[in-house]
């Protein structure tokens, strides 16, 4: 997922924190006898945002190092930077001894982890004490990569006091399609936007599910946007912009922190996010946020779930330990400590109510346990990096209107059997 930012996070973040994130993202890059040379001694390498997103880290790695008497030496970068660097570390062989991964991008480094599955019973650990569709995304042919640290579905995110001053009923489980775009027009005026509509896949897929039942990817790992089914809502996605005029038209330059800003600006009463986004956006927003499942469609309420967690490098020679270090980074205390801190969701779901309590979200929970019952592991290919550039680069001028669908299609699959 994106770098997870909480209130405390986003206050803050400056210059001296992007400083900060340099000087620590340039430390050594660990070695195949781990961080320190004695078996006991680990570097894991982590994104984050901000110096107060280090600081938790931190922690974590320390709690973990007691818990397993261990050393785990905390290195970072920003999130991008995060995948750049291991892209390289691992051509050059010389990747740290703990790293995480983002669940969609476990079929590009599934060569670099050792398989945990094996290991799980030395490692103190449950798989029934995590969420089973985010423990499912980290398995690649069977092989678990990680042990997850956070998850969460994709939801609608919508301006609850918008809704309310326009006399609109507040979106519930049960929602359908045609309320959504009927709110969404009626929250339309002038330079104003009842949806954000965004150039990237991840906005996409909820809809395709709720619509037809289907992922971009299939459950053989074929990426299928040639499909009728995703022509149909590709069509639909692109006309909230080009007709129904309830979503803007996308700029050229469509970053991916676009539809948070837009919507926390005001010109956008409802996005697509994760629960990651939602203690900011509280935090930030000069009005009450609120979360909604996605609308009933064709196939129901559905979603992805997606997330991010901690493995073991191939190259660390005391793998058992260092698989030790990684239950320890997740154990409970550690998760409790992640909800409390509002930097995730905790993948262990008894630990999911530190989330709730501790950042004021008691209200949000009837929508997460829905759409966490109605989600499904989000899939991903190998070249999934290239599919989502290919994709966010043609998806501007198809969704705007002035290209085509067809031609959005035909190159993001073409990109894909490239990259295979």
């Amino acid at each position: 997922m994106a770098p997870h930012l909480s209130r405390r996070q986003l206050l803050g973040l400056s210059g001296g924190a992007a400083a900060a994130l340099a000087l620590s993202a340039c430390g050594s890059s660990g070695s195949s006898g781990g961080g320190g040379g004695d078996g006991k001694s680990f570097s894991w390498f982590m994104w984050s945002g901000s110096n107060s997103e280090v600081d938790a880290w931190k922690h974590v790695a320390q709690t973990a190092g007691k818990a397993t008497g261990t050393t785990i030496s905390f290195q970072t970068a920003a999130f991008n930077d995060y995948w750049t660097k291991l892209t390289s570390q691992a051509a050059s062989g010389s990747t740290p001894d703990l790293l995480a991964l983002q669940a969609q991008r476990a079929p590009q480094f599934k060569d670099l982890f050792v398989d945990l599955s094996p290991k799980l019973s030395a490692m103190g650990v449950n798989e029934s004490d995590f969420d089973t569709n985010m423990l499912n995304s980290l398995k690649i042919d069977g092989k678990l990569l990680a042990l997850p640290y956070d998850f969460g579905p994709l939801v609608i995110f919508y301006n609850k006091t918008a809704f309310q001053k326009a006399g609109i009923t507040l979106p519930t489980v049960g929602w359908t399609q045609d309320q959504f775009l009927d709110a969404a027009k009626k929250l339309t005026n002038g330079n104003t936007f009842g949806f954000y509509a965004q150039a990237v896949i991840d906005s996409v897929i909820p809809w395709a599910e709720s619509q037809h039942g289907v992922q971009a990817v299939d459950s053989s790992g074929k990426l299928t946007l040639d499909s009728s089914e995703w022509a149909d809502t590709l069509s639909w996605y692109q006309k909230l912009i080009t007709e129904q005029k309830v979503a803007q038209q996308l700029p050229a330059a469509n970053s991916t922190a676009s539809n948070t800003n837009q919507f926390l600006a005001g010109n956008a009463a409802m996005y697509i996010d994760g629960p990651w986004s939602l203690i900011n956006a509280k935090a930030t927003a000069k009005f009450e946020v609120g979360i909604a499942p996605m609308p009933v469609g064709g196939s129901g309420s559905k979603t992805v779930t997606a997330g991010s967690g901690f493995g073991v490098a191939k190259s660390v020679k005391n793998q058992d330990l260092a698989a030790k270090a990684v239950a320890a980074l997740v154990n409970p205390d550690n998760e409790a400590y992640l909800g409390q801190q509002g930097r995730a969701f905790p993948a262990r779901t008894a630990q999911q109510d530190s989330w709730y309590s501790n950042n004021g979200l008691s209200d949000a929970k009837t929508v997460m346990d829905y759409s966490i019952q109605n989600s499904e592991s989000y899939r991903t290919t190998a070249s999934w990096t290239q599919v989502n550039n290919t994709f966010s680069k043609y998806a501007v001028p198809a969704f705007n209107g002035s290209g085509s669908i067809d031609d959005l299609v035909t190159q993001t699959m073409a990109q894909s059997k490239a990259s295979s």
